[in-house]
């Protein structure tokens, strides 16, 4: 098996790094070229095809490799899938395959001291911040419901629906009112758009819906951008497309959202919220004061006559 995974491994390089580059190297520019590929530059849209199944192909090793789950980089430390691990993982693979292959190109058919004169698009860099961002705030944010207590009644509740939809291996748990699963095979897809608490852990989170459907959006018409300057234009690339700040604002929307909406207080069962041993002292109150005024002896008992 070792040798197997070692194997998988190595060919997964070959086709992110070698691949590419060999491809490029058997299609150098010609000696006299116009500004403009003349047709589909299919040399190097191939070597980017290549490079993202390359990396793919170890973003799926790793999982493998580490949760025993083909998206198992996406699986959190709750064994869930994280929707903005999905995000970090899908901006990498697209901005490693992308620079590399420019630069490779760039080198074959240009000049090595201005191949990495590569104007990379402000936004696009911006929107790579809000990824992390979201990613490192992600955590912060659940850490406030984790100090709340447990809601058990809904977290009964939640775990029988999820454990009977899901065919669970173990009924979940909970971090104070955040939903925990006991095993990563029991991560699934539908984790990425449901609530992350024992209260909302059945329901669609409008949020992290929205968040989901803007970065598949962004993703696919920031990739098929790329790939049509890949495929057409100049021989040597000097610039990637621009990202529109209209894109920009929707990406801080959803993420602004999706943050926010870790940080809103679950409501609580009474019993787990606290007011209720306060109710019950308060009437327990009265009854104490009614038991004393039966125990007091009456006015008339205090003279008798």
């Amino acid at each position: 098996m070792k040798a197997h995974a070692y194997l998988l491994r190595t060919l997964a390089v070959l086709l992110a790094v070698i691949v590419p580059t060999l491809i490029l190297l058997g299609h150098p520019r010609p000696i006299t070229y116009p500004p403009f590929a003349p047709h589909i530059d299919w040399p190097r849209l191939s070597a980017w095809g290549c490079c993202l199944l390359g990396l793919a192909a170890l973003f799926v090793l790793a999982g493998l490799r580490i949760r025993g789950r083909v998206l198992g980089v996406l699986i959190d430390e709750r064994n869930r899938y994280s929707l903005s691990r999905l995000q970090m993982s899908l901006w990498t693979l697209l901005v490693l395959a992308t620079l590399y292959t420019v630069y490779i190109a760039n080198i074959v058919r240009g000049d090595a001291t201005t191949a990495l004169t590569v104007d990379l698009d402000y936004n696009l860099i911006a929107l790579m911040g809000f990824s992390l961002a979201s990613f490192v705030s992600a955590p912060m944010a659940l850490s406030r419901k984790a100090e709340q207590p447990t809601d058990s009644v809904a977290l009964t509740s939640t775990g029988q629906q999820l454990l009977d939809s899901q065919k669970l291996a173990a009924m979940p748990s909970a971090n104070g009112q955040v939903l925990m699963k006991g095993d990563p095979k029991d991560a699934r897809l539908a984790d990425l758009i449901r609530g992350e608490d024992v209260t909302n852990g059945t329901i669609v989170d409008l949020p992290r819906l929205q968040m989901l459907l803007i970065t598949l959006l962004v993703i696919l018409v920031y990739g098929a951008a790329v790939g049509h300057s890949l495929g057409s234009g100049y021989w040597v690339v000097q610039d990637l497309p621009k990202l529109h700040s209209t894109l920009l604002l929707l990406a801080l929307i959803s993420h602004s959202g999706y943050v926010v909406g870790k940080l809103i207080p679950t409501s609580l069962n009474p019993a787990a919220s606290g007011p209720a041993p306060a109710i019950e002292a308060q009437q327990a109150a009265p009854q104490a004061n009614a038991g004393v005024a039966q125990n007091q002896p009456a006015p008339g008992a205090l003279n008798p006559p």
